[in-house]
């Protein structure tokens, strides 16, 4: 019995391998099916794994979206409570697991240093009722540079989600004769603005992160007020 059963597609299988080597450098046994032998029956022994994991860990990709097997594994973990998922893609979740609480991983290629990785361990950790060893807990300058650049390509990622979803809007109320793009004058340039400031080498500003993150916040918040139900973004 592993202490954890990791679902995802063939297309993802090297972050998936990047997981499996995280976790198990945390002191965990990982299932991933590439351990079926060859005659093996694989059908079984996926659902052997399946139910005796004491937790699943679903890597959502662009295709595992789509997925059967990897839906059908993750329902399964649902309702046995043992489910953990990781969001790596820039779509969003489909129902019923867009509602489900989910480690945010949209940018990662599979660096070792990415923002969310003490998250998902410390995650896992708690559903084992273990404790994380303490050179996976501490931060190296390193790793905390490349969070930090994690961070700011999953949030251009998030603010050009939201640019495709406003220009797709403007175009209909062009082609409705209804458009007004005198709105996006101030939106033009808080863009203008982050992107000039992701250009700037480190330390020519004494608060570079801060002002960035408060230039996104008035990026989004101007790409919101457009919008009478927000709810249309999603």
């Amino acid at each position: 019995m592993a202490d954890i059963f990791l679902s995802y597609t063939s297309s993802d299988r090297p972050r998936a391998e990047k997981l499996k080597a995280w976790f198990e450098e945390a002191g965990w046994s990982v299932w991933i099916d590439r351990d079926i032998t060859l005659g093996e029956d694989w059908a079984h022994r996926i659902r052997k794994e399946l139910e005796s994991a004491r937790v699943v860990v679903v890597l959502w990709g662009a295709e595992a979206r789509r997925s059967e097997w990897v839906q059908r594994e993750a329902i399964a973990a649902q309702q046995s409570n043992r489910l953990v998922q990781v969001h790596a893609t820039g779509l969003p979740l489909l129902a019923p697991f867009d509602t489900i609480e989910a480690v945010r991983m949209q940018s990662w290629s599979g660096e070792s240093g990415h923002s969310e990785r003490i998250k998902l361990l410390s995650t896992i950790a708690s559903r084992l009722g273990t404790t994380l060893p303490v050179h996976l807990v501490a931060v190296t300058p390193d790793e905390d540079v490349t969070a930090y650049q994690a961070a700011i390509v999953e949030a251009l990622q998030l603010a050009f989600y939201y640019c495709a979803r406003q220009i797709e809007r403007v175009r209909l109320q062009r082609d409705r004769g209804s458009s007004d793009v005198s709105d996006f004058d101030e939106i033009a340039r808080c863009f203008t603005a982050m992107l000039a400031l992701l250009r700037t080498g480190a330390g020519t500003t004494d608060d570079r992160e801060g002002v960035l993150h408060r230039l996104m916040e008035d990026f989004l918040n101007q790409l919101l007020s457009l919008v009478p139900d927000p709810s249309a973004l999603k």
